[in-house]
Order: structure tokens, then C-alpha cells, then sequence
């Protein structure tokens, strides 16, 4: 049971890395920046991403500081909710603290998008 888990997880993952990789090399322009003149919380992302391809770790920080957080933490929290459910151990997202969590954290997208546009 336990393989049969392990082996769905690492499925799962491996088609959310294929998606974003995709994702990077068509490269989307964002809507939100193309109708509103707005950046967002996540404009910027795919510099970010070439940047530390590159190994330049202070011009991916320059380019979006956000998501140079919010990346590797949703990395780490997409591991861990796969390590527990190969464990059998229920989700993450499914306890009380998930929704504060998440709430906390567009708000924090919010912010840094509000912070954003003033400084432009």
C-alpha cells in the first residue's frame, strides 16, 4: 500500500514540475500587468526563475523578493503533504491552522503587490 502511495505522490509531483516547467519556457505574459498596467504579486517570477538558473541569487531577489520566498515554501510544503501522505497521515490543508495560513499569505501578496505599484 504503502509503494503504491509513494509511487502516486512522486506522480504527482513530477506532473506539477513538468507544469511549471512548461510554464516557464512559454512564458505567458501576465494578464492582470497587460489590462491594469498593475504588476502582481508573482510579476517578475519568470526573470526570478532565469536569474538563479544563472546563479545570481541578488538579481532573482531584485526581480521579485516575494515569490523568491513563496517558491521554495511551496516546494517544501508540496514535499511534505506528499511525505505524509505516503504515510497515510492526514493532510495538511485539511487542518484548522491551513486556511489562516492561507489567508496570511495572499495577504502578504496583497501587500507586497500594493508596496509594488507605489514604488513605480
Amino acid at each position: 500500500m504503502e509503494k503504491k502511495r509513494a509511487l502516486r505522490a512522486g506522480a504527482v509531483l513530477l506532473a506539477a514540475a513538468v507544469v511549471l516547467m512548461g510554464i516557464y519556457w512559454l512564458r505567458p505574459p501576465c494578464l492582470i500587468l497587460k489590462y491594469t498596467g498593475f504588476t502582481c504579486a508573482g510579476c517578475g517570477t519568470q526573470r526570478m526563475v532565469t536569474a538563479l538558473l544563472h546563479g545570481d541569487m541578488a538579481g532573482a531577489w531584485g526581480h521579485n523578493p516575494f515569490m523568491f520566498v513563496c517558491l521554495p515554501a511551496a516546494a517544501l510544503y508540496a514535499l511534505w503533504e506528499a511525505h505524509r501522505y505516503v504515510r497515510g497521515k492526514r493532510p495538511l490543508y485539511k487542518t484548522k491552522a491551513a486556511p489562516i495560513i492561507l489567508i496570511a499569505v495572499l495577504f502578504a501578496a496583497l501587500v507586497f503587490a500594493v508596496l509594488r505599484n507605489l514604488q513605480h
